[in-house]
């Protein structure tokens, strides 16, 4: 079972590579049986949080590895983590985990699933919507799904053929792998806070506060289910750190 305290030790030592960067690492101890959770937020194909996430599963085997895909989508991830290459050419963090875990079982755990569609019904029953928000909500459902239904496609492709299909929005950065880890892990920082300023700046339009809620409490009841199979590393995105430490 991981030692939060290990972790902790692993980011917050002054000799860490700078891009373990403690506050986008949380770790649940395991409690009555259950494995412990060790979140690692990440910004969506940042070069500092793809070495982060191999850094951290390198250092903390999991029994599980849940990622924020819908579980759809995991097969192509699988794929694009199956690269000579370190970390794999295509898919971000998300490829990476896949690699540097290797044989440990994978999950999605983002929408759309079952659990999160159980959970969005429930939510709609008990609170409904103005019809505009309804379809939003539906608009962004039939959107996910469409996008999981391609990369799930893409994976049959890649399983037959040589052909690796890019299905996902690939983010550039103004810096890389090739860069200095400090200036990656600053890079970084400077962009989540950014991030932060602006969100705190703006109302969260309500389909969208809604959806996000649903999602989270969709992942944080997945993660406690593989629980029960033993340690979790799970890989997301760090606007969900707080909500998932919260609920777990």
């Amino acid at each position: 079972m991981f030692d939060c305290s290990e972790v902790a030790s692993a980011v917050e030592s002054p000799s860490a590579d700078p891009r373990l960067d403690g506050r986008f690492v949380r770790c649940v101890p395991g409690t009555d049986g259950r494995g412990a959770v060790l979140l690692v937020g990440v910004v969506h194909d940042h070069p500092a949080s793809v070495v982060r996430v191999a850094h951290l599963l390198d250092a903390f085997a999991p029994a599980v590895l849940a990622l924020e895909l819908p579980p759809l989508s995991v097969p192509l991830f699988r794929l694009y983590g199956d690269d000579r290459y370190v970390p794999p050419r295509l898919g971000g963090e998300m490829s990476a985990a896949s690699q540097a875990a290797g044989d440990v079982p994978t999950v999605g755990i983002d929408a759309p699933s079952r659990t999160y569609l159980r959970l969005l019904a429930a939510e709609l029953l008990a609170n409904p919507a103005p019809r505009g928000v309804v379809r939003a909500l539906a608009r962004d459902l039939v959107s996910g799904v469409g996008h999981a239904l391609a990369c799930r496609l893409g994976a049959l492709v890649g399983a037959v053929t040589p052909v690796r299909l890019r299905l996902y929005s690939h983010i550039e950065y103004d810096c890389s792998l090739l860069d200095d880890p400090t200036v990656q892990a600053d890079h970084e920082a400077a962009h989540v806070g950014q991030r932060q300023a602006f969100l705190r700046a703006i109302e969260t339009p309500p389909a969208i506060a809604r959806i996000d809620a649903v999602r989270e409490a969709a992942m944080a009841t997945r993660i406690r289910e593989l629980r029960a199979a033993g340690d979790v590393v799970a890989v997301v995105g760090i606007e969900h750190l707080d909500a998932l430490e919260t609920a777990l």
